[in-house]
């Protein structure tokens, strides 16, 4: 009788389907993709790739695959042990002028962040905001900022008001640091990129890509190294951090090295848990943030832009970087 009941175990299971695990590749040249975001057909974050490009499919679903040095991908998994993905790429116009001569490099970047909470989208935000960076000391300042905000009004994913005393909205605007995440790993004695690969203390913890074709290199690493996890308590609340991924794409030639001032794209993700010790709240949190530079120039004075102006670039580029589609319909659902 037991056989005849494990047979029925297995036989439904492979009806339901096992998850399987599948790496995701670059087309041309084959090598994993790093922190990938993976979604199910209903628009919701079910995980992303590690390091190794991995990530665990179910034969006969509709996944969508995203990261920003590739284009998203749609398909129904079959039964494939690697799926490819095509490197994207944007031309940014600039004008070709030596930071040398001038003071500020001054760029706009078009943003987009977005929260899920159990695997829910609840908050969405996008925008256009612009930086002057000084060429010397690479001091960022901020100029202005148009935005785009979304929170969603569902009752199953909101938390209760005291929870915000330790975090709710998890999304921010942009901030560039002065040093990419290129120079930080250079300059860090623990690690070394060897072979596209990023070790710290001979451990992985990332990869570095580099596209001679169109002068590109793709950084990605585990932020969240040397810890395992990061955890903060108040008020009775734990938050742990159990992931924090970040990727940046750069212009990159035998002229220019990865700096500040050749970032073309950059991409944080977190993954945290909100519990209360007492009362019984338990969220499970994601949170991705993206944003592309799309004009730079060089110059010696700080001339903002108008709201106006960023206003029209908000509707050229939000076009050029639509929002992934399970995602714009959530958006449409809500509203």
């Amino acid at each position: 009788m037991k056989y005849f009941i494990l047979a029925q175990i297995l036989f439904f299971a492979r009806l339901v389907g096992f998850a399987q695990q599948v790496m995701l590749a670059d087309s041309i040249t084959k090598n994993p993709v790093s922190y990938a975001t993976v979604y199910d057909a209903k628009g919701d974050v079910i995980g992303r790739s590690d390091m190794g490009g991995y990530v665990n499919l179910q034969k006969g679903h509709e996944y969508l695959f995203s990261h920003i040095g590739y284009e998203p991908k749609s398909l129904v998994y079959n039964d494939d042990s690697m799926i490819l993905l095509s490197p994207s790429s944007y031309n940014i116009p600039g004008v070709k002028v030596t930071a040398k001569k001038k003071k500020y490099y001054h760029c706009k970047v078009f943003f987009r962040s977005i929260e899920h909470v159990d695997s829910c989208l609840k908050y969405y935000m996008d925008g256009i905001r612009e930086f002057y960076i000084d060429t010397k000391s690479k001091r960022v300042h901020c100029g202005n900022v148009v935005t785009n905000y979304f929170m969603s009004k569902r009752k199953d994913i909101a938390q209760k008001k005291r929870s915000m005393m330790i975090g709710d909205k998890y999304m921010a605007l942009p901030f560039p640091d002065k040093n990419t995440l290129y120079e930080e790993t250079m300059r860090d004695k623990k690690r070394n990129i060897e072979s596209g690969i990023v070790y710290a203390d001979s451990i992985s913890i990332g990869s570095c890509e580099v596209y001679p074709d169109k002068n590109e290199m793709l950084l990605s690493i585990d932020a969240l190294w040397p810890r395992n996890a990061l955890v903060t308590n108040l008020f009775g609340y734990t938050q742990v951090l159990s992931k924090h991924n970040k990727t940046e794409l750069y212009r990159c030639d035998e002229f220019h090295a990865p700096f500040v001032f050749n970032l073309k794209s950059a991409n944080s993700y977190r993954h945290l848990t909100l519990t209360h010790k007492k009362e019984n709240i338990v969220r499970d949190i994601g949170v991705e943030d993206v944003f592309y530079v799309v004009e730079f120039k060089y110059t010696d004075t700080k001339e903002l832009s108008s709201s106006n102006v960023l206003q029209e670039d908000y509707k050229k580029y939000s076009g050029m970087f639509p929002v992934i589609e399970r995602i714009r319909e959530q958006l449409v659902r809500e509203e």
